[in-house]
């Protein structure tokens, strides 16, 4: 039986790109880990602790660790911790009185059909 010439393509289009998986997650890591040098102002300006990047950095050796930074950053972390703390949910928006923003034009009501 014959290998199928499309297989072939397939079979190496997937190798090259796990390769480029395994190349761009090994640069973002090392991004990652510049981020332990920086100071606790600077992490908490982006919304970051040293644990963060050190939970993210314990993560399997081929996981992109900045794609679960992103996430905590953004509070959109939905995994649990390692050491079991709960981190706080983001402040929520709150509703401003129509008077309070004067004559912008978002403060008229949208029309709905």
């Amino acid at each position: 039986m014959a290998i199928v010439p499309g297989f072939i393509t397939a079979l190496l289009l997937a190798a090259v790109k796990g390769v480029v998986q395994l190349h761009t997650a090994m640069a973002n890591r090392r991004a990652a880990k510049e981020l332990l040098n920086w100071d606790a102002r600077a992490l908490k300006d982006i919304g970051l602790t040293r644990g963060d990047v050190r939970g993210a950095l314990a993560e399997s050796f081929s996981a992109d660790p900045t794609v679960s930074l992103s996430l905590i950053a953004a509070g959109r972390d939905v995994t649990p911790r390692r050491d079991g703390a709960v981190r706080p949910s983001p402040a929520r928006a709150t509703a401003v009185s129509k008077d309070r923003l004067g004559n912008l034009p978002s403060a008229e009501p949208a029309l709905c059909a």
